[in-house]
């Protein structure tokens, strides 16, 4: 399976995981008696296409940046330590984990910026930054990873994506790993993921660090931006015309940077739009993560688009390049990916 194939699939499995993690959470408001409307909140679909994190908030718990948030500003980590991952999972850990898996390319970026590569034993066979990550073993790709081996690997925690199968984590689990699930959709939830990582792995002052390097990236970024007198509108092509839509990484990237995302009225968090959607929305820039400009320029009816036939408003990036990579991945790196965004959508800017 490719790369591609495997995003594909799992932006349909993250999807019904999410839905099934609002239903539950919920669920359990309401039982407990503390609900306060959570329900009712919970019903609009930006809400529903949200976060697994937040839904674990408005039942009641701490997201996992809160929990590491106390021992965040460099005091030593107290074992054993519980915390509440991005599925509302609350996990244990005994003691300071001296072996550790990823799961995810994001999550294998955030462990190596908290100087703890040294502990990492297993990636997927995408974590391809930083360079050295390539001299760890690979248990396979990261919808389909080799339990086995992972196993084999006796890991202390695995740090994990929410595209994982439950079947896998239980699995895991029951030979005695603990399982951390990292699924942010935004910046701040990758920052509070990388403390969140920080404090599992007693590294609190590299992982403050680290987030304080993208707040002042950001913060650069911002009066860069607000010299723009225009708000432009984007359309993210991920393949046969599937997009980012509200409450996903890119979603929400494009309007951290002040771009009109023309598949955000779909209310949906992977929408696949039509081509007479796309002509009829007439974006000011087309981005492409799949098909080439070569090939978007053969289309018949897309081809018409002012947004196609200029150089500087179809924006490609090979799905394998490491530009791909800034603006896809969840992790250290994302501040500095959307800096690479606002620069391709608004170059006018940053001459």
């Amino acid at each position: 399976m490719s790369l591609r194939e495997e995003v594909i699939t799992g932006m349909k499995k993250r999807h019904i995981q999410r839905l099934l993690a609002v239903t539950l959470a919920v669920s359990m408001a309401a039982l407990s008696g503390c609900g306060n409307g959570t329900a009712q909140e919970t019903t609009g679909a930006a809400e529903t296409e949200g976060t697994a994190a937040e839904t674990s908030k408005a039942a009641g718990g701490e997201t996992a940046g809160e929990t590491a948030s106390a021992e965040a500003e460099g005091a030593e980590t107290q074992y054993p330590l519980t915390i509440t991952d991005d599925l509302g999972n609350s996990v244990t850990i005994e003691a300071e984990p001296e072996r550790v898996v990823s799961l995810s390319p994001a999550n294998t970026e955030t462990l190596f910026a908290l100087d703890a590569g040294g502990r990492v034993v297993g990636r997927t066979d995408y974590c391809s930054y930083p360079p050295e990550a390539a001299e760890v073993p690979s248990i396979g790709t990261y919808t389909s990873p080799n339990t086995e081996l992972i196993i084999s690997m006796d890991p202390d925690v695995v740090f994990a994506s929410d595209y994982i199968d439950d079947a896998i984590r239980s699995q895991v689990e029951s030979a005695g790993a603990k399982v951390v699930v990292f699924a942010a959709s935004d910046l701040e939830g990758v920052e509070q993921n990388i403390l969140t990582a920080g404090q599992v792995l007693n590294q609190n002052e590299e992982a403050q660090a680290v987030v304080d390097g993208m707040e002042a990236e950001m913060a650069e970024l911002e009066e860069i931006l607000s010299a723009k007198t225009e708000e432009k509108s984007a359309f993210i092509d991920l393949g046969d015309y599937y997009s980012a839509g509200p409450g996903s990484l890119l979603g929400n990237m494009l309007e951290d940077i002040g771009v009109r995302n023309v598949a955000a009225d779909t209310g949906e968090m992977w929408p696949q739009l039509s081509m007479e959607k796309i002509i009829e929305s007439n974006p000011d820039v087309y981005i492409s993560l799949y098909s080439t400009p070569e090939d978007l320029r053969q289309v018949a009816g897309l081809s018409e688009l002012a947004c196609i036939q200029g150089e500087d408003t179809l924006i490609y990036f090979d799905g394998l390049s490491p530009e791909a990579d800034l603006i896809q991945r969840a992790g250290p790196r994302l501040a500095e990916g959307t800096r690479l965004l606002a620069e391709q959508i608004y170059p006018e800017l940053f001459q």
